[in-house]
């Protein structure tokens, strides 16, 4: 008798799929969004610094935005406070004095100020314009009286620090721009800085912390370079809230800039980019500027560009 085969049993295969990994979901936090339009004048990192601090004060998420074709929002655009972009603006007194002009109800004046390092400067929320020249020419021009017929240059004709302070400087001499033989207009502190490296002009009137963070930089070029005078003291550059920011946290931001120093970790970074700390100000610092703008009344700036 044949033994019976055995039975073959069929069964399903099972086909185990793998979990899908888990998601983590990042946190949602608000956002801080900030503008600046003092680049490349003054080092992008600046404002990252700003930014990271503030970030910790108030718990939101920052997100940095700059422009190096303006020194604030054009006058032909939307600014980016009207068309709520923006939380944040560094820009120039100039053209937040502008924005005050044109009524704009978006922005409110941060009313903490940077105190910037400078030989003439008492902790007050003010700069400098340093004049300069190059360092080999240190013995034939040692000041302003010794540049008369000679090349002027400018950042722009709407630059307080290189422009205006020129103007304010000249009318007070009982001068006008005829003082100089040619005036060219450079387009940036950058590039004043290097047009009298290149002996392109004779002498410009920079930004005292535009020329401190090129040298910083540049350390090469220390010894290029003379100041011969300092125009100022000058208005801080103005940190412009938008106006529908909750009351709380304007006042986190501006509490929080005008403790920033009293952390050593905080100061010791600041004190890079030339700034001592924080203090207290209010729209009146910026009469500096339109006492400035009135004593020159229409003596204006000749240029040749570069």
């Amino acid at each position: 008798m044949k033994a019976a085969k055995p039975t073959s049993i069929q069964r399903p295969v099972q086909i185990l799929h793998p979990s899908p990994p888990r998601v983590i979901m990042a946190e949602t936090k608000e956002r801080l969004r900030m503008i600046s339009y003092l680049v490349p004048s003054i080092p992008v990192e600046l404002f990252e610094l700003l930014l990271e601090y503030l970030e910790g004060v108030t718990g939101r998420q920052g997100y940095l935005i700059y422009e190096s074709r303006w020194t604030g929002p054009p006058q032909q655009r939307v600014d980016p406070f009207t068309s709520n972009e923006v939380d944040i603006g560094l820009m120039s007194s100039t053209d937040y004095l502008r924005l005050v002009s044109n009524q704009n109800k978006h922005i409110s004046l941060c009313e903490a100020g940077a105190v910037f390092n400078h030989t003439k400067n008492t902790e007050r929320p003010v700069y400098f314009a340093d004049v300069i020249i190059h360092a080999r020419n240190k013995l034939k021009y040692k000041d302003m009286h010794d540049l008369r017929g000679h090349s002027l240059g400018f950042a722009g004709s709407k630059s307080i620090s290189s422009c205006l302070a020129v103007l304010d400087y000249l009318k007070k001499q009982g001068f006008d721009v005829s003082f100089f033989g040619s005036t060219f207009e450079c387009g940036s502190h950058i590039g004043l800085i290097n047009s009298v490296l290149a002996n392109r002009v004779d002498v410009a009137s920079v930004d005292s912390n535009a020329l401190f963070n090129f040298l910083k930089t540049n350390p090469s070029h220390k010894d290029d370079l003379q100041v011969i005078t300092s125009f100022g003291p000058l208005p801080t550059y103005p940190i412009v809230l938008n106006s529908r920011m909750p009351d709380a946290l304007k006042t986190q931001i501006t509490q929080g800039l005008l403790d920033m120093a009293k952390d050593s970790n905080w100061r010791k970074r600041l004190e890079e980019f030339n700034i001592n700390g924080f203090v207290p100000i209010d729209s009146s610092l910026y009469v500096i500027e339109t006492d400035l703008a009135s004593n020159i009344g229409k003596l204006k700036m000749n240029a040749t560009y570069y």
